[in-house]
């Protein structure tokens, strides 16, 4: 059962990288999009990689990280905002 939790971890990293192509020449909207996509998918595939080398501990860094960066996200849409 290890395999498809790796498996799905990487097929989601590949699917990061048009959005990081999007975040750095995108316009300042589709720039936050990304951003977020960006941070939503690395909350999931640090939870895929744990679920699939099967440690239960290290399901506190993914909860962890969902909190904080929400709140990145929101100093992110602020810093952005300057630029409008």
């Amino acid at each position: 059962m290890v395999l498809p939790f790796i498996a799905a971890a990487i097929a989601m990293l590949v699917a990061m990288v048009p959005a990081g192509i999007v975040l750095c020449r995108g316009e300042v909207a589709e720039s936050v999009v990304a951003y977020e996509f960006i941070t939503s998918v690395t909350v999931m595939v640090l939870a895929l990689l744990a679920a699939g080398f099967q440690r239960s501990a290290e399901f506190e860094f993914p909860v962890l990280m969902a909190v904080l960066l929400y709140g990145s996200s929101l100093v992110f849409v602020r810093a952005v905002e300057r630029w409008l």
